[in-house]
């Protein structure tokens, strides 16, 4: 049972580094001013929006053993890190708005491949 969840958590790790890529979050708005934040900025706020979105999709994947303490502390872990990155990004990039968001990601991409 303990080798199956070491293959998975490797296979998660895996397929972070080879399958996924960088995209732009959403930043549609209804109001006319949107603020605007700095290049730096909109690049890290591309990689939280991507990272929070590839755990998610992880955790959604999870099967908790509720047998297994290790396994639950395990998953309340990535559930709290994600609520953690979600509110983050809501803060600090959600309605935020840069003209190379865009950039930002496929620079992000290119120096991952």
């Amino acid at each position: 049972m303990k080798a199956k969840g070491i293959t998975l958590l490797g296979l998660f790790f895996c397929t972070n580094i080879f399958a996924q890529e960088y995209i732009v979050p959403p930043s549609s708005s209804t109001r006319s001013n949107v603020p605007v934040i700095a290049d730096v900025a909109m690049e890290e706020c591309v990689k939280l929006y991507n990272d929070a979105k590839w755990l998610g999709e992880n955790l959604d994947e999870i099967v908790v053993d509720s047998y297994s303490q290790e396994s639950v502390d395990s998953y309340n872990e990535k559930i709290q890190k994600f609520s953690t990155m979600t509110a983050t990004f809501n803060k600090k990039c959600a309605g935020k708005q840069s003209q190379s968001a865009y950039d930002a990601a496929k620079r992000l991409n290119q120096q991952t491949k």
